[in-house]
């Protein structure tokens, strides 16, 4: 498993995708800090539109920017579309994932190598996001708004939360790609869930869908909506997701295979 994980990660220093992957992430981080905009492609409810009509008339500050950079942060997924496709989405449109199997790798180490390989990329994503919109608010001589230390460990926990609930949504697609050997359905996927899933919550009132919300609940939990002792449920419905998704898709290969 760590060797296909390295060999992943040293493929990706090969792969064009990914430097524009990583190029987007700055444009975007540079771009909602600099020109002072807000939001992304996303259902909001009354506590995040009226966040969002807080900063957008606020005095900005660099930690004004990292809270603008949350709520953008839907727009990050639909970037890291391209990274579920360098990661994963090709070996499996070309079927050249059968080459890593006759290794000796199990299948179910197989996904979930992809998985952890995901996580990472975005772990360091996510982080290089916060850290532009830190360095641009500063060159603008722009306030921290909060301590140092403060404010590096909102960044922290902000890329943590982010970069994990985004990676939920994307194990969702991982199965679908295995099931269907298409990119094309978990790409379309993953646009359409985050929108359908907030906007049935929100305009059906069905509030057990909040728990399959992830962006949104990833969004939240940065902004402190969502408080600690409120996070566990969503964080168990997020492990058992990844579960079923990890194993589920492993299965799917093993049925496809005989």
């Amino acid at each position: 498993m760590m060797n296909q994980m390295r060999a992943d990660f040293y493929r990706q220093t090969r792969t064009l995708g990914m430097y524009l992957v990583l190029a987007c992430t700055l444009a975007l981080s540079i771009l909602v800090t600099v020109y002072q905009q807000v939001g992304g492609v996303m259902v909001t409810d009354r506590s995040m539109t009226d966040l969002m009509g807080e900063i957008a008339n606020s005095q900005w500050s660099v930690v004004t920017g990292v809270k603008a950079l949350t709520m953008s942060a839907s727009l990050l997924l639909y970037i890291y579309i391209a990274l579920f496709v360098i990661v994963i989405g090709y070996e499996f449109s070309q079927k050249t994932y059968k080459n890593t199997l006759i290794s000796g790798i199990s299948r179910i180490q197989f996904i979930g190598a992809k998985y952890a390989v995901l996580l990472v990329d975005m772990l360091v994503l996510c982080a290089i996001y916060y850290a532009a919109s830190i360095l641009t608010g500063l060159t603008m001589g722009r306030s921290l708004g909060e301590s140092w230390g403060a404010l590096l460990a909102d960044a922290a926990m902000m890329t943590l939360t982010i970069a994990f609930f985004m990676s939920v949504v994307l194990s969702l697609a991982i199965i679908i790609l295995v099931a269907t050997g298409s990119t094309i359905i978990p790409a379309i996927f993953v646009v359409v869930w985050p929108i359908a899933v907030a906007s049935l919550a929100v305009f059906a009132h069905w509030s057990w869908l909040k728990y399959m919300d992830f962006l949104t609940v990833g969004q939240n939990v940065s902004l402190s909506i969502i408080t600690t002792n409120e996070l566990w449920p969503y964080i168990g419905v997020s492990l058992a997701v990844l579960a079923v998704t990890i194993a589920g898709s492993a299965l799917i290969m093993r049925q496809k295979e005989l």
